[in-house]
């Protein structure tokens, strides 16, 4: 048997993930990519031989591509390829250890949610604005405005507002109930605006319904709608109204959520209308700008009062 030299090693591994296992061409290609970074990287701190190698020099690597600008994301792509080309050395038992296992990538930042602008939801939320050619049959604008309104106004998920029943409305309070992930239940408000796109869409429902159907939301058959079918309205709402970006419900939650903070700065309100179990999955919507958190911060922090000098 050869030497224990990386090269080589490479080699027999790349053999063994295109001829035995049978990678994809690319999944081969990205391997090899990678763990060719790797070795050269070794050569150059004068290390060529299996035998030399120690989860100090995978860190090593893992900060000399961070220092390179390779994003988080790209790291773990890395790191993932040399577990595989370790895991081979270790089951040919050339190693004893897989020296990359207990390296973990830096933390990719969580990309902020997308949101609609105060504008966007004014066109989606005006009916005289609308593209005739997307609503010929105005009952259904009627609807999708509802549904829409409905989305904005409480901060709802797909199958929330999916499965939304006749009775989970209180329309003299302007309160819902809504059965959220869990089957945890929680009450949010129903805003005025929402409240009435609701009893307009109501009235026109009688129209539609045959048989007893107690969902909110039904299509012109009767029949209750499917969370695709609301996506895909959504999306038809936006094209009428001219919204440029896509529409999706998740967009309208997160929108809801980043607003609501922005007005209320009440970390602990938005977390329980929006019904989640954590307030670390809230903590995303904390993107608000320096200024705001400064003014805030000046009014109630008792060590923030600017000392006045006297002249």
């Amino acid at each position: 048997m050869h030497d224990n030299k990386l090269i080589f090693l490479l080699k027999d591994y790349i053999f063994h993930i295109e001829k035995v296992i049978n990678y994809s061409p690319n999944t081969v290609s990205s391997y090899k990519r990678d763990i060719n970074s790797f070795i050269n990287f070794c050569k150059k701190i004068e290390v060529d031989n299996v035998s030399n190698i120690d989860e100090k020099i995978i860190r090593e690597f893992v900060s000399h591509l961070h220092r390179n600008s390779i994003s988080p994301k790209s790291i773990k792509r890395f790191l993932s390829s040399l577990r595989g080309f370790f895991n081979f050395l270790l089951k040919k038992k050339i190693i004893k250890k897989n020296f990359a296992e207990g390296v973990r990538s830096p933390k990719a930042d969580k990309n902020l949610p997308e949101i609609l602008q105060h504008s966007d939801i004014n066109l989606l939320a005006n009916s005289e604005t609308k593209n005739d050619s997307y609503y010929k049959n105005k009952d259904l604008l009627a609807r999708d405005t509802a549904i829409f309104e409905l989305f904005y106004s409480s901060g709802l998920r797909l199958s929330e507002l999916a499965d939304i029943q006749l009775k989970d409305i209180n329309f003299n309070e302007s309160l819902l109930r809504i059965t959220g992930k869990g089957n945890k239940t929680r009450v949010v408000p129903i805003g005025t605006k929402a409240i009435s796109a609701v009893n307009l869409w109501i009235k026109i429902r009688k129209k539609y319904i045959n048989e007893v159907c107690n969902f909110l939301f039904t299509s012109l058959k009767g029949s209750k709608m499917s969370p695709r079918n609301i996506q895909l309205r959504m999306n038809i709402l936006a094209k009428a109204s001219g919204v440029e970006q896509r529409l999706y419900p998740h967009k309208l939650r997160h929108t809801v959520a980043t607003h609501l903070l922005e007005s209320s700065g009440n970390i602990r309100a938005v977390q329980e209308f929006l019904g989640h179990e954590n307030i670390s999955t809230t903590q995303i919507y904390t993107h608000l700008d320096n200024q705001y958190l400064m003014t805030v911060y000046d009014k109630v922090h008792p060590r923030s009062k600017k000392i006045i000098k006297k002249e």
